[in-house]
């Protein structure tokens, strides 16, 4: 019996020797023309920043010519967001939370609270909350004014 919870808690001591983290590459393109392709390349498990960027490019590598690693940054792992997820689906160009927050060339979301409500002010303050965590100065642009209770703007 002592020798199976020795060889339990060896077993256990191993496994997280590494956080779980979000490695987030972005990375540049041979010119086509006037326009420099611009990616971003999420890495996410346990991964030093090393590893993480030699997997980014072998990704980069299939998306385009000459890639270059402009910047790599890592962060605590995120927890899924289901119902941001559906808020950025609904009112911007991201399928996710995540690809928001991650978008490329130093894109911040433009938020129009006549327009998108409450639901705005919500993606507006989790967006901040998020890029804050991670040390990232991007804020999200927010203007217009809430419409009143009562009259719908959100859903």
């Amino acid at each position: 019996m002592i020798q199976r919870h020795r060889q339990r808690s060896r077993r256990r001591g191993n496994v997280a020797s590494t956080p779980l983290a979000l490695h987030i590459a972005s990375f540049r393109f041979a010119p086509l023309g006037c326009h420099i392709p611009l990616t971003t390349i999420l890495v996410r498990g346990r991964l030093e920043q090393a590893s993480a960027s030699h997997s980014a490019y072998a990704i980069a590598a299939e998306r385009g010519r000459g890639p270059w690693l402009t910047n790599i940054r890592s962060v605590p792992a995120p927890r899924a967001t289901p119902a941001l997820d559906r808020l950025c689906r609904a009112h911007t160009a991201f399928d996710t939370f995540l690809d928001l927050l991650t978008a490329p060339a130093g894109y911040r979301p433009s938020l129009r609270l006549d327009l998108m409500g409450r639901d705005g002010l919500r993606l507006a303050r989790a967006y901040d909350a998020a890029q804050a965590a991670w040390g990232d100065p991007r804020r999200a642009f927010v203007t217009g004014a809430l419409p009143p209770r009562g009259g719908g703007g959100g859903r």
